[in-house]
């Protein structure tokens, strides 16, 4: 007979300690390692994402304080400004019509400022601009070194821009203009999806102290 498991919260602790400690190199990992560690006869529920992030979250804050997790989380937000604008100023500069293309927006997650766990910023960029010319202004600029790959959508492949920042992993995703996406779907399930341009995010920078 089986005992009375473990519970949800202990594996998600389990999880975040072992990812935070380079025992594990994705999520699905860490959660693998958590379960293959139980005691054996439980009964294993696995911790849902936003458990883990929540763990995250409160185990960064307990170690090194809300403080030092907020500055994280503004330093993480700058750069991903900083993406935005070098998209935006090279689309505006090399494509003929880039004046008449929607800024380029993060999606998802970060577009909420939500960095715990797993930073990764997803971002997506209307223009007729070969994505290598995208990744090479990038790298100038000193953001990352890309990689260009194709993921699947519900539109077809698409281009996507692969680089690891200084505080999160970028996937930026090229939209030819005439490819039909809405930009409110998920570009896999067609599901709603919240997303945020330059002075939106912005507005959700962390705040400090109070008036």
């Amino acid at each position: 007979m089986q005992g009375d498991g473990l519970s949800p919260d202990e594996l998600a602790r389990a999880a975040v300690r072992a990812l935070l400690a380079g025992r594990a190199k994705t999520v699905d990992d860490a959660i693998d390692l958590a379960v293959h560690a139980a005691p054996r006869g439980h009964r294993i529920q696995r911790p849902s994402r936003a458990l883990l992030r929540a763990h995250a979250q409160a185990l960064e804050e307990s170690e090194s304080g809300q403080l030092a997790r907020l500055l994280r989380v503004e330093a993480t937000m700058q750069e991903a400004l900083a993406v935005l604008a070098n998209l935006e100023e090279t689309v505006i500069v090399h494509d003929r019509d880039g004046a008449e293309m929607p800024s380029p927006q993060i999606y998802g997650r970060a577009a909420r400022a939500q960095f715990d766990l797993d930073p990764a910023v997803h971002i997506r960029v209307t223009t007729v601009l070969a994505p290598s010319v995208l990744a090479q202004s990038l790298a100038d600029a000193g953001l990352g070194e890309t990689e260009v790959a194709t993921i699947a959508t519900r539109y077809g492949n698409l281009d996507e821009i692969r680089f690891t920042g200084a505080h999160a992993a970028f996937h930026i995703v090229r939209i030819p203009p005439r490819a039909g996406v809405d930009a409110d779907l998920d570009l896999v399930r067609g599901k709603p999806v919240e997303h945020a341009a330059y002075e939106a995010f912005l507005r959700r920078m962390p705040q400090f102290g109070g008036a």
